[in-house]
């Protein structure tokens, strides 16, 4: 069986739970979904190479650009998807500037599912080489 990596990065518990549950509810058994504060995403990304990182802005936001780019040298063929409460139209620029994909408002769950799926279908029809 085919799997997706996903890694959730979010200084809010509540939030990270909620995600978690939300991804084995919709896509079941085929997502290995593990969860961070945002601070500790770029030793988690090193450790588990998700295919997926769901990742939160935290305040400031230039502390949250800086560990984008980090985590975007270190793993350059990640999704990564900001999933954030700010919907500045600028912050969204920066962020995918700095290596984002994806630019999702909090409110936008069935995007960020749908990303995900996506991501699984992708693997499932991959070429086993």
């Amino acid at each position: 069986m085919t799997e997706v990596r996903i890694l959730v990065a979010d200084d809010s518990e509540v939030e990270r739970e909620q995600l978690l549950r939300t991804f084995f509810q919709v896509l079941g058994d085929s997502v290995v979904v593990k969860t961070c504060a945002t601070r500790m995403a770029v030793e988690q990304i090193q450790l588990l190479r998700p295919d997926v990182l769901v990742l939160d802005l935290p305040a400031p936001h230039r502390d949250g650009i800086q560990v984008l780019r980090e985590i975007r040298r270190e793993s350059p063929s990640a999704v990564i998807i900001m999933f954030t409460a700010d919907p500045s139209v600028v912050l969204q620029e920066v962020c995918l500037e700095a290596g984002a994909n994806y630019y999702l408002h909090k409110t936008q769950l069935r995007e960020l599912i749908e990303i995900c799926s996506d991501r699984l279908v992708r693997a499932e029809t991959a070429p086993n080489w």
